[in-house]
């Protein structure tokens, strides 16, 4: 089972570093909720928790005025698990080309009421 979808947000203010760049921990707070959404479309009426975020990589700043498009994939599914692929593309405000920024991949695990993991499949 592979889902796939894609969410956009601009870069305000509030998202900046000292530096004038995307703050990386907006970035990652953005990944996990989306990365959770991702496998609530995937698996409805499941509850999942994060497990670990591996292989992520800032690639490319993103500032002010610019547009994050965020590539989800949820994919390679263990027992209780799915790992859900994460790109993230830099549309510039100012008009430049499309910049991959991020790459990484969330694992998520399924869990039920009391926290303990459960199958994915009942």
């Amino acid at each position: 089972m592979a889902h796939a979808f894609a969410h956009h947000m601009i870069v305000r203010q509030e998202h900046l570093n000292q530096y004038g760049n995307l703050f990386g921990g907006v970035v990652l707070r953005e990944i996990d909720e989306l990365a959770f959404i991702a496998c609530m479309r995937a698996y409805p009426g499941r509850n999942f928790v994060t497990r670990a975020v591996q292989n992520a990589e800032f690639t490319a700043p993103a500032h002010l005025g610019d547009m994050l498009e965020f590539r989800f994939h949820v994919g390679q599914t263990g027992r209780t698990s799915v790992r859900v692929h994460v790109e993230m593309v830099v549309h510039d405000g100012r008009g430049g080309p499309p910049v991959q920024s991020f790459d990484g991949t969330v694992v998520m695990v399924c869990v039920d009421s009391h926290g303990v993991p459960a199958p994915l499949h009942a």
